[in-house]
């Protein structure tokens, strides 16, 4: 076992090196001929992908049809083309904080190097060849899949049957991860295993010899990995059955941890990027630990107890993979497997190859199946959604860091180097010992912490209170949507709230937020709060009064469950132990625009800090009339407006003379906040600033009487 592990880790060694070389630099304008790899995406006006160019070097590119008729007239042809191409290459983004898309992270994973914004593209010709004919036929196979199955029924169809998830839909995405089940819908060994084994047996009942059928076999899995996508889980699996009939018909044994192992030296030998495929993990790490449980799966005397026992060991395993890509776990897969995976094993995944077969061969006869199969289903999918909406299913402690991954991982394999002796329960501690440490952490962290969090122009600050008492969301970001063509509009469009602002709380390990703050209903504010309420339990929700019969604020109606709606006004307070919260604005119940922002002043061990909303000149000095004296020397500014001209009076910027202020706004945005002539206003007073725009996410730390800045680029 161990000297498995020392071959996988120089592997990764390897990889790293790669990974970490020098890819070929591009840079200026490209015109030339490329092809679009599998994998590209069209959502609305754009297409986007990687891209061979004809130097054989991979990129990521995007192009944006002009109209409804370009699009028309080239979506078709995207696939297996070779096009006559003008762009230019630009910097990849960068990730707004750690725990967010990281597009460079992105590109090296997959061995490209640069981003290229195409400006022009030109049909040249159709590519021929073998993989360009099973692409072609996987293509056919999905549209037939959406034009003779009902509804209601082909995104399911589509990933069990040809491994295509982007039918699924954000919250159908989420409910799987919720209840543990996401596997159910990739193709993985679970899928392989079952149709190999009905194929196999459908040959033997045909007359055909086992040695013929194992043969067959071996010629149909490789197709079956292209047409089903060609996912690492695939392949995984595809190789290893093809192993185990090679060596059955040589009548040579090999123990399948050999197989394991050489399996995953051939493909990141032949792709060493693979590695970093998150399928590809997860697929050898769980029959890493399947095979090396076989002992104890040897003790399960019943069909049902070793389907629990894969369940858990599968889990169990993979366990610090979850938590460094997704900062949890669900907690209810354990028994929520136990009850999907005989249903999917045993009706739905048959069920749905007897429907593909069906609606090919004679289609009355699939609609006649449909007819009882899509009310069942659909009950099931009920079912589904009422498991999902139980509370404290996710366990979320957060993104280990590289000591606590290594300790995670360390500790799964020593639990198997121990298993290997003899299973007993208490084991199990070594492996899981290091997660509960590593949740535990925040509530012995005696620090404040304030983070200004990236989420472009917009305001979001995140404060997380000593020993995590206390965790307040002060503003969610959004996304300002001007009118744009109806094909324009994006299947998925982006989501603050859900894309940025929940992925920093998640990978902090932060689930409850005690209260959440909108400063005012400006979108920019407060667009992305539906989708944190939904990902969160919110206890209190704060608006500055007379905002709440806003547009954006009843659209939250729907998602505000058993969160309290609170109107603070000027002179509103909280106390926290030591910490102290007072709301200096608005002093009024009739919202009237950015002077009617919630202005929220913390203080804590001597520290001052002010969160201004969208406070302008008039509200600057009506609050330095009241709380003048209170506001000097303050210690940390979050700049009202994001800098706008309109903000940042001299008299308050005099009066307050903060160390630190913050901008909170987009890179190269078109409002050009912060203004030039307010950036000149700090510099000539010499006050320090920093901007979310040029530091993204912005993180202070206050512990014995001083602070530390961090910042995520």
């Amino acid at each position: 076992m161990f000297m498995s592990i020392l071959l996988v880790a120089a592997g990764i060694f390897i990889v790293q090196d790669i990974r970490h070389a020098a890819l070929p630099e591009y840079s200026g304008q490209y015109d030339g001929q490329a092809e679009f790899q599998e994998g590209f995406k069209i959502d609305g006006d754009s297409v986007r992908g990687f891209l061979r160019l004809e130097d054989g070097g991979l990129v990521y590119a995007n192009y944006r049809f002009a109209t409804p008729q370009e699009k028309e007239e080239k979506e078709g042809f995207v696939r297996n083309s070779v096009w006559r191409v003008s762009g230019i290459f630009e910097e990849p983004a960068e990730a707004a904080h750690d725990y967010s898309f990281d597009m460079k992270n992105y590109l090296k994973d997959n061995g490209a190097s640069s981003v290229l914004s195409l400006q022009m593209m030109e049909f040249q010709n159709m590519t021929e060849g073998f993989a360009a004919a099973l692409s072609n036929r996987r293509e056919n196979l999905k549209q037939h899949i959406r034009t003779s199955f009902p509804p209601a029924l082909t995104a399911e169809a589509e990933a069990l049957l040809i491994g295509e998830r982007k039918s699924i839909s954000t919250e159908q995405q989420r409910i799987q991860q919720t209840l543990g089940i996401s596997h159910l819908f990739a193709i993985s060994g679970l899928h392989v295993g079952i149709i190999s084994g009905l194929l196999y047996l459908l040959m033997l009942r045909c007359g055909i010899r086992k040695e013929t059928a194992m043969i067959l076999l071996l010629m149909i899995l490789p197709l079956y990995a292209f047409m089903a996508g060609g996912a690492p889980s695939v392949w995984r699996a595809v190789s290893m059955t093809a192993a185990v009939l090679v060596l059955k018909l040589f009548r040579v044994r090999i123990p399948i941890a050999t197989i394991l192992l050489l399996s995953f030296i051939f493909f990141i030998t032949i792709n060493p990027y693979i590695i970093y495929k998150i399928g590809f993990q997860l697929s050898y790490g769980a029959s890493f630990g399947i095979i090396y449980s076989l002992k104890l799966l040897e003790t399960a005397k019943s069909p049902v107890r070793k389907g629990l026992l894969i369940t858990f060991i599968s889990q169990f395993t993979l366990y610090p993979i979850l938590l460094f890509h997704f900062f949890g776990l669900s907690i209810s897969s354990f028994a929520v497997n136990s009850l999907f995976v005989p249903l999917y094993t045993l009706l739905i995944l048959p069920m749905n190859l007897l429907l593909l077969a069906l609606t090919l061969l004679f289609q009355p006869a699939a609609d006649f199946v449909f007819f009882f199969y899509e009310p069942f289903r659909t009950f099931v999918e009920h079912w589904t959604i009422w498991l999902a909406e139980w509370p404290h299913q996710m366990w979320i402690p957060g993104k280990p860091d590289g000591v606590f991954l290594g300790l995670m991982i360390a500790g799964i394999i020593l639990f198997y180097s121990l298993v290997e002796k003899g299973f007993r329960w208490w084991k199990i501690a070594i492996g899981v010992v290091p997660a509960i440490v590593f949740a535990a952490l925040p509530y012995f962290d005696g620090s404040l912490k304030v983070t200004i969090i990236d989420v472009g122009q917009g305001d979001s600050a995140l404060i997380q209170l000593p020993y995590r008492k206390g965790v307040y969301l002060i503003d969610t970001g959004g996304v300002l949507r001007f009118g744009r063509e109806g094909f324009s509009d994006r299947d998925r469009p982006f989501e603050i709230g859900r894309q940025i602002v929940a992925p920093y709380l998640h990978g902090n390990g932060i689930t409850r937020i005690d209260k959440m703050i909108l400063s005012h209903p400006d979108a920019d504010h407060a667009e992305g709060a539906d989708e944190i309420l939904q990902l969160f339990d919110v206890t209190e929700l704060h608006l500055s009064p007379g905002s709440q019969n806003s547009e954006i604020m009843k659209e939250l109606e729907a998602d505000l469950d058993d969160t309290v709606i609170r109107l603070p006004g000027q002179g509103s307070q909280w106390q926290s132990e030591e910490i102290s919260f007072t709301y200096l604005s608005p002093d009024d119940g009739n919202y009237e625009g950015n002077n009617d922002s919630l202005v929220l002043l913390m203080e804590y061990d001597g520290f001052k800090l002010l969160f201004t909303g969208d406070l302008e000149t008039d509200g600057e000095n009506e609050i330095l009339g009241l709380y003048g004296e209170q506001l000097a020397d303050i210690t940390l500014l979050k700049v009202g407006h994001h800098g706008s001209k309109t903000s940042s009076g001299d008299a308050f910027l005099t009066k307050l003379r903060p160390e630190l202020s913050i901008f909170s706004a987009g890179k190269d945005n078109r409002y050009g906040h912060p203004a030039q002539e307010v950036v000149k206003r700090f510099e000539t007073l010499a006050l320090p600033t920093l901007s979310t725009a040029e530091q993204g996410t912005i993180e202070i730390i206050f512990q014995d009487g001083i602070y530390t800045v961090n910042t995520s680029k």
